[in-house]
C-alpha cells in the first residue's frame, strides 16, 4: 500500500493535548495547504463543507484499548491513537484560493499531513 500526503494543515494546536477531542471545536480555523501538484483538484470547488482525511503523525500507534475505558477497544472510538492513525474531520469551508482551503472546525495538530479531501455528504454533489 502506498499513500503520500497531498499537503499539510495549519491549525492553532501545537500539541495533541491541545487539539479538541472528537473534532467538536467549531470555532477553530485552519488552512489546508495543498502541494501545488494537487491544486487542480480544487478546481470548481464550491462546497460549504469538506471532509479532511489526515494522518495523526504524532499519535501513539501502540494503543489498542481506551485509557478512559480499558474494556473498550480503540476501534470502537474515533481516537487518533491507533495502529494506523488515519483520521477524518468534517469542516466548514471559509474560502478557497489557489492551492489553499481555509476551513473552520479543525481538530488536528498544526502541520499534520493531509491524505485526501472529500466532498461532504452534507453537500451531496458527488
Amino acid at each position: 500500500m502506498e499513500c503520500d500526503p497531498i499537503g499539510i494543515v495549519s491549525t492553532p494546536f501545537e500539541t495533541t493535548s491541545e487539539a479538541p477531542s472528537q473534532g467538536f471545536h467549531e470555532d477553530a480555523a485552519g488552512v489546508v495547504h495543498l502541494d501545488e501538484a494537487y491544486a487542480a483538484g480544487l478546481s470548481g470547488f464550491d462546497a460549504s463543507s469538506v471532509v479532511i482525511v489526515w494522518w495523526a503523525d504524532r499519535a501513539d500507534r501502540s494503543v489498542l484499548t481506551l485509557d478512559r475505558d480499558p474494556s473498550r477497544g480503540v476501534f470502537t472510538s474515533r481516537s487518533p491513537a491507533r495502529p494506523n492513525p488515519v483520521c477524518i474531520t468534517e469542516c466548514d469551508v471559509i474560502d478557497v484560493e489557489g492551492s489553499t482551503l481555509r476551513v473552520r472546525g479543525v481538530d488536528m495538530v498544526d502541520g499534520s499531513p493531509v491524505i485526501d479531501l472529500k466532498a461532504s455528504l452534507r453537500d451531496r454533489r458527488g
